[in-house]
């Protein structure tokens, strides 16, 4: 494959002061995308940034709100050429749909060659073989080793030195083609928590050529990617920031969907930035002008939105991701603090706190002390305990919002710096709860002491340790403005203004022990489980009203409901939700299920711990929604993708089976993916839902395969003859 003539003259001009010719981008992705129409989604991938003069996305999609974002890209940089992969799967040319015949025309243009010699490393040799090419596995990563290919293709997920780095630089500048792949938002666990745009010494490396993997995962929805030779300039951040900088000067107006393409793209590259590289950022604020303007705040009743405050998005997106990566003892407060997470009180002491931590616990430790924004804290700890991989965390609002269209605060609020050495000194410029955070593969067993100067007292409850007496008469006036307040199965994070209501903490945190134990024991998780659960209020989350994960993010306006817990109030539904998101597994959460399994375990709660009816939580689980439900079901014309479409239609499946079989089935269910007897776990989606019927079945002694079928779910011929026969069930009414 050669490259046309406009281009090497091109590549003899690097570097060039302008951006590639859209018709040279369109004739090169063409020649990478001949042959190709579609290619399955691989994972999880994350997007590739884009910002150099040479560079361009090869393949990508649109998210939810039609912003295309790039999972494979190309760039040239001085006399060779670099592609990479948002997900290291895509390397092995064996993911189905073109992905074979993409990796050829990658292979080929990487090397500019028909026939390259291709080097391996990481990556399986047989489809590169298949596909007529020589190619040779290799280890080391240096320059004797590259110099004997033309092209080499790596999966760099642990390809992070510094001189790996620089080797594979020094080869593409001489005239080799680099074919890499990685999934950069697992980069943090892989790598035992490092930053992937200060740790991995491959991808700062190709900084200079305008590509870069980041910590970014997307495309969730999306089954497969086309193949499309026209895709939006804008997806260049430096394409953008050259737009942007000519309307501002009175050149050609951007249409609303190029300021959203633009703004996105710019975004995506910001944060593939080393705090030490500042050329992008500087030329941001170039295009924007007035330098000297002020940091933006945004705040619940003055958002910043993308439709009105792009520029003062970019210059905050900006601050906060220099300020979340900047090194250093100190840093100054940023005005937005105060809005968000909040402002100390003026005569908040500083004190000096000793804190147990016990390394057999992973995650978050509390310490019920709070950083004020700007002000230097220092953590001491034992010898053996330094450069283990622990961490101190400053903030426990870790969603970042860059994504959203509003911002109702900084869209990065959270610092985390790693324990390299005894005492550790460090600032955030938002501040916030002061946490030590264990690594999951903690060697040590016997717990340390952890001392932290500088700190401001925070409230902090902790079940079976504090009274109810000292956190009404001391501990809930501490002046930090966030508390916590905690059991070994749940912390939930709150304003501190918020907590002082609490007048029963013993009682509220014993509720959600059980909570959890529920949930632990209906799934059979009891035994696996390494930390406690942690519920946060934010006043804005990434994604939803609630989200799941570690931490659950909620809102602040649901922080009151949170604390609640009487005869009369306590809390409601979504809670359950998303704890009972954190339960879900694969075996028995099949397609369609992700926003069902999650409430069937979070529905237990209402019965094992509140001691009301399962379905009193929402009106979709209601005697009248299950009825409306059926009657959706029995008009629906394709049932299965009605079922699968609407979770409160799937949910009334489940709650006909624990009204006929109670919970005592549903639990045996869930547990007998650990007993031998029921055989192996579902290897894919549709074993999955054969063994739903199955398992169940043979647990509930009836043939469930007309019942689930009325409500439209498929099944294989093997799995309906293995329970047929059994006696057939149907439950009244239908």
């Amino acid at each position: 494959m050669k490259l046309p003539t406009c281009l090497l003259l091109l590549l003899g001009t690097v570097p060039c002061l302008a951006q590639m010719p859209a018709e040279i981008v369109t004739a090169e992705r063409s020649k990478i995308l001949q042959g190709v129409t579609s290619v399955p989604k691989q994972g999880t991938p994350g997007p590739i940034a884009i910002w150099g003069t040479m560079a361009f996305p090869i393949l990508s999609a649109p998210d939810k709100d039609g912003v295309e974002l790039a999972v494979v890209a190309a760039a040239a940089y001085a006399k060779g050429r670099i592609i990479l992969f948002g997900q290291n799967g895509y390397l092995s040319g064996t993911t189905g749909g073109d992905n074979a015949k993409l990796i050829e025309n990658c292979v080929k243009w990487a090397g500019a060659k028909d026939k390259p010699r291709v080097g391996l490393k990481g990556v399986k040799p047989e489809a590169y073989e298949k596909l007529g090419f020589r190619t040779e596995t290799f280890e080391k990563v240096d320059a004797k080793t590259l110099n004997d290919f033309d092209v080499v293709v790596m999966n760099i997920q642990s390809i992070t030195g510094t001189e790996e780095g620089a080797a594979v630089a020094e080869f593409i500048k001489k005239g080799g083609g680099v074919m890499a792949g990685m999934t950069g938002w697992a980069f943090s666990q892989t790598s035992g928590g490092k930053e992937l745009t200060l740790a991995h010494g491959v991808n700062n490396a190709l900084m200079p050529a305008g590509v870069a993997f980041t910590e970014a995962s997307a495309f969730d929805q999306l089954r497969s990617f086309d193949a499309r030779p026209e895709l939006p300039l804008m997806m260049n951040a430096s394409t953008a920031i050259t737009a942007i900088k000519k309307q501002r000067e009175g050149g050609p107006a951007l249409d609303a969907a190029a300021i959203k393409q633009g703004t996105n793209a710019i975004q995506v590259a910001l944060a593939a930035q080393p705090p030490d590289r500042s050329s992008l950022r500087e030329a941001v604020v170039a295009a924007l002008g007035n330098t000297g303007a002020s940091s933006a705040v945004p705040t619940g009743q003055a958002p910043l939105t993308a439709a009105k405050d792009n520029a003062a998005r970019l210059r905050l997106g900006m601050e906060t991701r220099v300020l979340r990566l900047a090194g250093g003892e100190t840093t100054t407060a940023h005005p937005a603090h105060e809005a968000f997470p909040g402002k100390v009180p003026a005569d908040a002491p500083r004190i000096t706190r000793e804190v147990s931590v016990n390394p057999t616990i992973p995650g978050w430790t509390s310490t019920g002390l709070y950083a004020a924004a700007g002000e230097t804290i220092s953590v001491t700890v034992p010898t053996a305990i330094a450069a283990q991989g622990y961490a101190v965390r400053i903030g426990c609002h870790s969603d970042t919002l860059y994504h959203l269209d509003e911002w109702k605060r900084a869209p990065d609020i959270t610092k985390s710096v790693t324990i390299a050495a005894t005492e550790t000194k460090t600032a955030s410029a938002f501040g916030g709860l002061i946490y030590i955070v264990v690594p999951g593969r903690a060697d040590e067993t016997a717990s340390f002491t952890a001392t932290i100067k500088g700190g401001i007292p925070s409230p902090l409850f902790v079940l079976g340790q504090t009274t109810d007496a000292q956190w009404t008469s001391e501990i809930k006036k501490q002046p930090g403005p966030w508390a916590e307040l905690a059991c070994d199965k749940l912390i939930v994070s709150c304003p501190t203004e918020v907590a002082r209501t609490i007048n029963n903490p013993t009682e509220l945190m014993e509720f959600w022990k059980k909570v959890v134990e529920a949930q632990d024991d209906l799934s059979n998780q009891t035994a696996e489980r390494k930390r406690p659960e942690r519920i946060v209020a934010d006043i804005q989350i990434s994604a939803g009203y609630m989200h799941s994960g570690y931490p659950i993010m909620i809102p602040t306006s649901a922080a009151p409901e949170m604390v609640t817990f009487g005869r009369i109030k306590f809390p409601g539904w979504g809670f359950y939700h998303e704890i009972g998101h954190n339960h879900q597994r694969s075996t028995f959460t099949f397609d369609g299920t992700g926003e069902v399994t999650n409430n069937v375990i979070g529905m237990y709660c209402y019965e094992a711990v509140l001691k009301k009816d399962k379905i009193v939580g929402h009106s979709g689980a209601s005697l009248e929604g299950q009825k409306k439900h059926i009657e959706e079901i029995k008009a629906a014309k394709d049932k299965f993708a009605e079922w699968k479409k609407s979770p409160f239609l799937a949910l009334t499946t489940y709650i006909q089976l624990v009204d006929a079989f109670g919970w005592e089935a549903w639990r045996k269910y869930l547990h007998s993916f650990a007993d031998d007897k029921y055989g192996p776990a579902p290897k894919d989606d549709d074993d999955a839902r054969d063994q739903f019927l199955i398992r169940y079945s043979k647990i509930t002694g009836k043939n469930l395969a007309p019942f689930l079928e009325f409500w439209g779910l498929p099944f294989s011929a093997n799995a309906k003859a293995e329970v047929s026969k059994l006696e057939a069930w149907m439950p009244k009414g239908i």
